[in-house]
């Protein structure tokens, strides 16, 4: 995904922005069989399709939908826990793509990751079409539901060894909220004297992000909490905007083989 973005990966960060890649960290790597690279933006993401294409023969896709309402208001809550400038709330977030008539624009950073990424169908069949028995989709609920055997079914498919059926999988992206506190506003966003002197006394870039990227990343811990509630009238008019990929993953065995998917 490094590079220029295709589309906006946040209301802050519009198309065309520079994607840089993360450090690599496989310095653990030990001849694993497989090495797994995640993110919720490969999906929608053409460079990504290529790149598999030509130049990972032997790579195998495993594709998670989710319900696209939910979808939609679980990716605000990620904007608002973990961006700095990013303050809309929920309800002004509705209203704004209400304003848009629910119409995802890549040149519309404001509300294209709200209804530009719950738009599953599209992206998924053209995966499908390309990879046909290299990718496994399942939906969010599979794991809900039973996550072990989900996993256990993952694994099969990857010719690795089973976990066992008492295995307790960790939880992640628990709900939340940005913490607001005085330190861990500091935390985020040092008052630029601070940030100068430390320059000053510490030129070394690889030094300073040693040294306090540890302690940063306190001030990103989002707080817990429960996501906030949306009316029925709400509900309805999403329903109506989603209603085409809704209605895809409900009935998805009438689109994708069977055999392709992981479903419990």
């Amino acid at each position: 995904m490094a590079g220029i973005a295709e589309f906006p990966t946040a209301p802050i960060y519009p198309k065309g922005t520079t994607i840089i890649a993360p450090e690599p960290s496989f310095y653990n790597y030990d001849d694993e069989p497989w090495i797994m690279d995640k993110s919720a933006f490969h999906l929608y993401s053409k460079r990504a399709l290529t790149t598999v294409r030509e130049q990972m023969p032997e790579a195998r896709i495993v594709i998670t939908l989710r319900n696209p309402i939910d979808l939609m208001l679980s990716m605000h809550q990620e904007h608002s826990k973990r961006l700095v400038g990013y303050n809309a709330s929920q309800e002004e977030m509705i209203l704004l793509s209400e304003k848009r008539g629910f119409k995802a624009s890549v040149d519309d950073p404001e509300t294209w990751s709200f209804l530009g990424f719950p738009r599953m169908k599209e992206v998924t069949m053209k995966w499908v079409e390309e990879f046909g028995d290299r990718i496994r989709i399942i939906p969010l609920d599979s794991m809900k539901n039973n996550p072990t055997s989900t996993m256990n079914d993952i694994l099969k498919w990857l010719d690795l060894e089973p976990i066992s059926e008492n295995t307790e999988l960790p939880r992640q992206n628990e709900g939340g909220d940005m913490n607001y506190a005085s330190w861990a506003k500091f935390l985020r966003q040092p008052p630029p004297i601070v940030v100068k002197l430390t320059k000053i006394f510490l030129p070394s870039q690889r030094l300073r992000k040693i040294i306090f990227n540890p302690l940063r990343k306190f001030g990103f811990k989002p707080k817990k909490g429960s996501r906030q509630n949306i009316t029925e009238q709400q509900r309805r008019a999403l329903e109506i905007a989603f209603e085409e990929d809704i209605e895809f993953l409900k009935n998805i065995e009438s689109y994708v083989d069977p055999a392709l998917l992981i479903i419990h």
